[in-house]
């Protein structure tokens, strides 16, 4: 070792070279320590792989999961290799192709090998008489869905089953099986027996909150349990048509470019408050349809003036204005009541100096302009509606009464049973002071619409009945009788305006007036500006 120079400053030990503090043993411990860092696995002190960055120990990982392996000689952790045996032993089965373990009896896998569970043969149903499954009773499953009793048999369990069963509950369950079809009720009945066996209260209100779905749609449950509720005084509506009004207010003002925006909501925020102020002082509110047509003008006309390359509402300038009521030359007065409306709340609360729409005009003309059929076209019509059974009965009764006795379509939506008096074949007509005599034709018409009604097993009191009000007591939607005569290429107000027409240029305007319940300023504008000299006697015509 050589001589002794000086004592280790760790263990105290001999120190034979000159310069160093530490003997040879201590020098090596320092020499390794210094070679080790923290492993980020297993955290103790290691000396880490160059190529994975851990302590040998954490760097043999499985290579297909990832876990660790603790053999150097192993590829495979324990589960990977019990797996890899596994899928070793397995061989693609003959009969299903997929892999498994063939047995030596059959030479097809477990799953194919074991012997199927025989179903029961067919049997002749007790209510349809045909050869079909057995679903219960003596039915098949098509006739046991339709069994009448279903919902009560369902009630009867839901209430045997509820320790305190509310007391309207078994009204509620004649109410929901007379609205739906029997499979359709026997699920709304288990949904709220699901609700009432929850700890929160069984209040009606409370009740009717927890059914409410998520969403534009509240569902079939929500809707019949407010008819129901509201109708006896238990609960008071949801504002279930709020919430959609103002989803559909906010669609528009997002549709608005963003620069624009802050103004748009700004005039929907002023919209919101004179409706309520018009509500505190009892005068006439604007509805939801209202509000949102001046917000899908407002947003059509934004995009127009973003598409000019103008990102201001203080740069929109008459020329703007008038290419965008040139779009769309038939709205014309409305969407310049509209704009100009907009702009003067924009001048009012300065974001604009100066109103585009101070100089412009709605240019409107005063008489009809509108399209109206000839009467081969009526002839036509007539005949589709009358003699064509193909046709479905909404159509053929909104055609006919519109076509004869210039019915609109809200008339028609809102017409009731209790508007029919079929002792003198008449109905009522929306706000028309007397009622309506029917020819045959048209009566036919009523009477098909109420058979077709019957079949629909609803309690809605509305004549027309849609697949989606036939559980609730709302009227027909205004897209649904919109679209009611696109089967035969028409429009309702083509056909109301044809039969204005007729009737106030053949007999005094003041009698139609009368009669269809309008105001003279309605009926004035399809008084023609002309006479048609076929309907002046011999002597007094024109020489040709």
């Amino acid at each position: 070792m050589g001589q002794r120079q000086r004592d280790c400053v760790d263990c105290g030990g001999p120190v034979g070279i000159i310069g160093r503090l530490h003997c040879c043993r201590c020098l090596r411990r320092l020499n390794e320590a210094a070679a080790k860092a923290s492993c980020p696995d297993c955290g103790k002190q290691r000396v880490l792989q160059a190529d994975t960055g851990r302590c040998i120990t954490c760097s043999r990982v499985c290579t297909e999961c990832g876990h660790p392996v603790r053999s150097p000689e192993a590829t495979l952790c324990r589960d990977c290799s019990r797996k890899a045996r596994q899928r070793a032993a397995q061989q693609p089965c003959p009969r299903c192709g997929r892999p498994g373990y063939l047995r030596p009896s059959t030479g097809w896998c477990g799953t194919c090998s074991r012997p199927r569970q025989t179903k029961d043969p067919p049997r002749v149903c007790d209510d349809c008489g045909q050869l079909r499954p057995h679903a219960g009773h003596g039915l098949c499953s098509a006739c046991w869905q339709r069994r009448p009793e279903r919902p009560f048999v369902a009630g009867e369990n839901l209430i045997a089953r509820l320790a305190d069963p509310p007391p309207w509950l078994g009204e509620l369950i004649g109410h929901l099986a007379a609205g739906h079809s029997p499979a359709r009720a026997c699920v709304l009945i288990g949904q709220l027996g699901r609700l009432l066996d929850d700890e929160h209260p069984n209040h009606p209100q409370a009740l009717l909150e927890r059914a409410r779905l998520p969403g534009r749609s509240m569902g079939p449950l929500a809707r019949g349990l407010e008819i129901f509720f509201v109708e006896r005084g238990l609960a008071l509506a949801t504002d279930h048509a709020e919430r959609l009004a103002a989803g559909r207010r906010r669609r528009r003002i997002d549709a608005v470019p963003e620069p624009l925006r802050p103004a748009a909501e700004a005039f929907n925020t002023f919209l919101l408050r004179s409706r309520e102020r018009a509500r505190r002082a009892g005068t006439l509110p604007r509805a939801d349809v209202t509000l949102d047509i001046k917000l899908s003008t407002l947003r059509d006309l934004a995009q127009h003036v973003s598409g000019r390359g103008k990102q201001d509402w203080a740069l929109v300038d008459v020329h703007d204005i008038e290419a965008f009521l040139a779009a769309q030359p038939k709205n014309r007065p409305r969407r310049l009541q509209i704009a100009r409306q907009f702009f003067r709340f924009a001048k009012t609360h300065k974001m604009i100096l100066i109103d585009p729409t101070g100089g412009l005009s709605a240019k409107a003309a005063k008489g009809f302009i509108g399209k109206t059929l000839t009467l081969d076209q009526q002839r036509r019509l007539f005949r589709r509606w009358i003699t064509d059974p193909a046709v479905h009965p909404h159509e053929a009764l909104l055609g006919i009464l519109a076509l004869l006795h210039g019915a609109s379509s809200s008339e028609i939506r809102h017409l009731r049973l209790d508007d029919i008096d079929p002792g003198n074949r008449a109905i009522r007509l929306g706000q028309r002071p007397h009622l309506v005599p029917l020819d045959p034709a048209s009566w036919s018409t009523v009477q098909r619409c109420m058979a077709h009604r019957e079949n629909q097993h609803t309690g809605n009191p509305h004549l027309i009945v849609t697949k989606g009000t036939k559980a609730g007591r709302s009227p027909a939607s205004v897209a649904y009788v919109s679209h009611v005569l696109d089967p035969a290429g028409i429009s309702p107000r083509m056909l109301r305006s044809t039969r204005l027409i007729d009737l106030v240029n053949t007999m005094d305007a003041k009698l139609v007036t009368a009669a269809f319940g309008m105001h003279p300023e309605g009926v004035m504008i399809y008084l023609a500006d002309h006479v048609d000299e076929e309907r002046l006697p011999i002597g007094e015509r024109p020489p040709t």
